[in-house]
């Protein structure tokens, strides 16, 4: 590391490669510049000047292609740097070369795998961070992150978008009478019969406790009392799922985008509010903003 500290101290040439060349191009020319000195100390550099024209010619020939050969050779180096500087810049995943045996062809393949390592456990840590530990569905981080940004890009679009607010009912009496294990089987029941009753496009969100919320984007009016209604009518499958003879109920409050709302919580306290209505009307009940 001691000479490429001090080639790295030079001021030029700036570039790694540049500095390659330079001290490729003082070894070429070590030979000339000996003869050179060897022509001169003996006095004959007149009648010399023929040869030392020839082998001037020849030298800076041979070292323009050393330099070309040079610079080709280093493109796998310039290839890694910039596969890297990409990823970490842009998020590009690169595509590298990676059947190479020598040094360099192991420095890119060394450079593609790390960064496919890498990608995979930023992707998995990004899961986890944006999942709710005991379903598995999104959490808030994720609402905040994602869904509220999501939101915002269809009502400056001017496009549909509906929204359900979710919560169980009376589920301090199941924790109370059945314990928290059975409850904690309730909320997952829960989250896995409201997934597999919401549109494919659809985002469900555990927001609370016994809270969930899903976002329905490019929903009309129709749509989100359709699927308000049959998540309440099949809520009740959770009772079996958790091994309960209790029967569980949901309340929920929809609302739509509307073009007066300036944001996403607009929406939300609309659809909050008809949940109250909701639990307010005898619980087990879907309540739909007009």
């Amino acid at each position: 590391m001691k000479i490429y500290s001090f080639m790295a101290s030079l001021k030029w040439p700036a570039s790694f490669q540049g500095k390659i060349f330079l001290v490729c191009f003082v070894s070429t020319h070590v030979p000339l510049l000996s003869l050179l000195a060897f022509f001169v100390v003996r006095s004959e550099l007149g009648a010399s000047l023929p040869v030392l024209g020839v082998a001037t010619l020849a030298t800076l020939l041979g070292t323009g292609l050393a330099f070309a050969a040079m610079a080709a050779m280093m493109e796998p180096i310039r290839r890694s740097g910039r596969a890297l500087s990409d990823y970490l810049a842009l998020g590009d995943f690169p595509d590298l070369p990676t059947d190479y045996a020598d040094e360099a062809g192991q420095l890119m393949s060394n450079v593609q795998r790390a960064v496919a390592t890498i990608d995979r456990q930023v992707g998995r840590l990004a899961d986890v961070a944006l999942s709710d530990d005991m379903t598995g569905v999104r959490n808030r981080r994720w609402l905040n992150e994602y869904g509220i940004p999501m939101f915002e890009d269809y009502r400056k679009a001017g496009k549909g978008f509906g929204l359900l607010v979710i919560d169980l009912d009376q589920f301090k009496s199941i924790n109370d009478t059945y314990g928290h294990a059975v409850g904690d089987q309730v909320i997952l029941a829960t989250a896995d019969v409201i997934g597999e009753n919401i549109r494919a496009t659809d985002h469900l969100v555990r927001t609370g406790g016994d809270e969930f919320c899903v976002l329905m984007p490019s929903a009309s009016s129709s749509e989100v009392a359709t699927v308000a209604e049959r998540l309440r009518r099949a809520a009740g499958q959770s009772s079996g799922a958790a091994g309960l003879d209790h029967q569980v109920t949901v309340s929920i409050g929809a609302a739509n985008l509307r073009r007066q709302d300036q944001g996403f919580l607009d929406t939300y306290r609309r659809a909050d509010t008809f949940l109250y209505k909701a639990k307010q009307g005898g619980r087990n009940n879907a309540a739909i903003a007009s």
